[in-house]
């Protein structure tokens, strides 16, 4: 079935430019684009699908965040190092 889409400029353009980088034409970009999307088991930004992904105790991000990033950016730095 053919389908006709309006898309903004810059939109269409990088999305040309990826389909050429992966070697296939613009209409089989979009049909994968579209396959993924239909084919996701959970929608994108679903707050049902990462309800308790997070452990551990509450945090308040604005009173403790810059350690909590911190922590993070020591742990992996260290693992990085070796």
């Amino acid at each position: 079935m053919r389908t006709i889409i309006t898309l903004p400029d810059q939109m269409h353009a990088q999305a040309k430019q990826r389909a050429a980088e992966l070697g296939i034409s613009f209409a089989e970009f979009a049909r994968r684009l579209f396959e993924k999307e239909l084919d996701a088991s959970a929608p994108q930004g679903d707050l049902e699908s990462i309800c308790g992904m997070v452990q551990g105790a509450p945090f308040d991000m604005a009173r403790d965040g810059r350690s909590i990033v911190e922590a993070a950016v020591t742990a992996e730095l260290a693992e990085r190092s070796g």
